[in-house]
């Protein structure tokens, strides 16, 4: 099971999930057109190095990577005045957690990637299951009764220290007009825990840029 830092640390990643999508375009580039079990199209995208965890994540061409103060100011950019406070409050929180926060944003589409480097915790078909649980119960907490969230996939593999935890929701709102996925990845391999947190307009397969990172 979690060491007790372990399960505050998870709860405080999941404390600030929702995300709203950026309206920055949304339209659909290459890399969201890849499909499970469909080899054909070309996985296109470049490493990246996190010099604070000593590992390299493969994403997209189109991410490019952003500082803290280059993020917040296209939140500024892009959001309404409140809104773009709100997530500022966000993204604070998520920086000021036990780890390393790399932030990466993909202006074509208005979707945002973050990466942590964490804490090593080893993460058991259990402890997946448990933090399934904080997921829904710290979703249903957040959202306001005019918004809705469905679960799309959620999925371990592997075993306690060479594992991937996968889980995909589904935001929305007809009253707002806003509609975007969030999926959480986490990943133990070699000593190390790395998560990504990935925000999208649309639901996209993300497993083949996941399985490339190099830890």
């Amino acid at each position: 099971m979690f060491k007790k830092s372990a399960f505050f640390l998870l709860a405080a990643i999941l404390a600030t999930t929702l995300f709203s999508c950026l309206e920055v375009g949304k339209q659909v580039v290459d890399w969201m057109e890849l499909k499970e079990g469909n080899p054909e199209l070309e996985l296109k995208g470049e490493y990246h190095f996190l010099e604070e965890d000593g590992a390299r994540v493969f994403l997209p061409l189109s991410f490019e990577r952003y500082s803290m103060a280059e993020y917040q100011q296209t939140l500024k950019e892009k959001l309404s005045e409140e809104e773009a406070n709100a997530q500022i409050v966000n993204i604070n929180q998520k920086a000021s957690l036990d780890g390393e926060l790399y932030i990466y944003f993909d202006k074509e589409s208005g979707s945002t990637c973050l990466v942590f480097g964490i804490p090593y915790m080893e993460i058991s078909k259990k402890d997946a299951q448990l933090f399934l649980g904080m997921m829904r119960t710290q979703t249903e907490n957040l959202l306001d009764a005019s918004s809705s969230y469905e679960k799309i996939t959620a999925k371990y593999v592997g075993y306690p220290k060479n594992c991937i935890f996968k889980s995909v929701y589904k935001i929305s709102s007809e009253a707002k007009n806003f509609e975007y996925y969030n999926a959480l990845y986490f990943i133990t391999r070699n000593g190390k825990t790395i998560a990504y947190q990935l925000i999208t307009p649309v639901g996209v397969y993300f497993d083949p840029f996941i399985e490339k990172l190099e830890i």
